[in-house]
């Protein structure tokens, strides 16, 4: 389990993908863009909007919807261009699995990194997302930044 002290930049409330989108791109404009590394932590329930929220950060950073490779969780990685990684991590069990599937070779190099299911990870990101879902597409984000 990861230990992260930080300040709440922000909380907003999204009611739509639409409204999702607007909030990636913020983010993506004052946590991301300007960074050659960034480790970006997205905590949440199953079905909270996480990967929903990747596919719009791509697309900011100029990964067209044409190229999201949708969810991980089962190849755990999905690469794109510019160095820009999409992790999900919710099918990584022990530490032993962690490190089999090779995740430590990917965070030695520069890039951004989305990282679902962060718990397991010992690192402390740049970026934490929490996402609290509220019902009727209704979702409380809190982005927190070290």
């Amino acid at each position: 389990m990861y230990k992260i002290v930080v300040n709440i930049k922000f909380k907003l409330v999204s009611k739509s993908e639409g409204e999702t989108k607007k909030i990636a791109e913020r983010v993506v404009k004052e946590f991301i863009l300007e960074k050659n590394r960034c480790l970006v932590f997205l905590k949440g329930e199953l079905g909270s909007g996480k990967t929903t929220f990747v596919r719009f950060a791509l697309e900011s950073l100029g990964i067209g919807e044409d190229k999201f490779k949708g969810s991980p969780t089962f190849t755990i990685v999905n690469e794109y261009e510019n160095n820009i990684y999409h992790i999900d991590l919710y099918r990584i069990k022990s530490m032993d699995e962690l490190i089999e599937s090779g995740i430590y070779d990917y965070f030695e190099r520069e890039g951004i990194f989305f990282v679902e299911w962060p718990e397991i990870l010992h690192d402390k990101p740049n970026l934490l997302l929490e996402f609290k879902e509220l019902g009727d597409s209704v979702r409380e984000i809190y982005v927190y930044s070290s």
